[in-house]
């Protein structure tokens, strides 16, 4: 994994979202490792999140489908999260979701930093 690379995915975050972006926090899925994580990141919700991403994919399987490829969770008051699960690996993103539009989070912003975060992967 290039760290260099990731700080660049962490950098698209704060000039696409803006003021709307909060906290985020990558980890490694077995263990909860933190690779990268912005000053604001609560790693121990992040580790939590990798725990209910497992909860989530395995009760999946009892339906004819599988987690995509993130969720969102709206949180009360101002806050949302992001959850993307990259097998090994898992990249949480907190907003503002009251500055955040979600169309821009989810069609423009998404794409862009997945692809951002598989150029670190393979680097």
């Amino acid at each position: 994994m290039n760290i260099q690379k990731l700080n660049l995915c962490m950098d698209i975050l704060r000039k696409d979202l803006g003021d709307g972006f909060v906290a985020s926090c990558i980890i490694t899925t077995e263990d909860g490792q933190v690779l990268i994580s912005t000053d604001q990141a609560n790693i121990a919700s992040a580790t939590i999140l990798n725990d209910a991403t497992t909860f989530i994919s395995n009760a999946m399987k009892t339906y004819p489908t599988e987690l995509g490829q993130y969720y969102y969770i709206d949180v009360a008051g101002n806050m949302a999260v992001l959850v993307i699960p990259f097998g090994n690996y898992q990249w949480t993103i907190t907003i503002n979701k009251k500055l955040v539009k979600l169309g821009l989070l989810l069609n423009v912003v998404l794409p862009a930093i997945i692809n951002a975060f598989e150029d670190a992967a393979v680097s």
